[in-house]
């Protein structure tokens, strides 16, 4: 399962649309990694290997960096989960503003689902994180 995250930078935070397949999921938002550097996302472009971390209520999705698709041995500091922190990608109902949302838990549910799904049938989950098209 591959996944693909389109985002647009700016000076509040980072926009984006995680889309399945060329079809749209949700939107994401993410905070600014340094404040006021619009070019500057919580997490670097590039391809990623999915891994659900069920150790907490809520489950997270850990991020691990693919570079020449070589996977890393420990997973990137930033993740997926569904509450806004310091360095995470939150999915969102609806984008309100520069790296702000309304946080969906019927977007995170759905994301869990597919790539759980895709995990138990021994399927490697991506996710491609890249700047919206021109």
């Amino acid at each position: 399962m591959d996944l693909v995250l389109d985002r647009e930078y700016w000076p509040g935070g980072t926009n984006g649309t995680l889309l399945l397949d060329g079809n749209i999921l949700c939107h994401c938002i993410e905070p600014p990694a340094a404040y006021f550097r619009a070019d500057t996302a919580c997490i670097p472009e590039g391809n990623y290997e999915l891994e659900l971390v069920p150790d907490t209520p809520m489950q997270r999705i850990s991020l691990f960096r693919c570079p020449n698709g070589i996977r890393s041995e420990r997973p990137t500091e930033v993740e997926l989960c569904l509450k806004q922190l310091q360095r995470n990608i939150v999915p969102v109902s609806g984008i309100t503003g520069e790296g702000r949302g309304v946080p969906s838990a019927k977007a995170w549910a759905n994301l869990l689902h597919l790539i759980g799904q895709a995990l138990q049938k021994g399927e490697k989950a991506t996710l491609e994180i890249r700047s919206y098209p021109e």
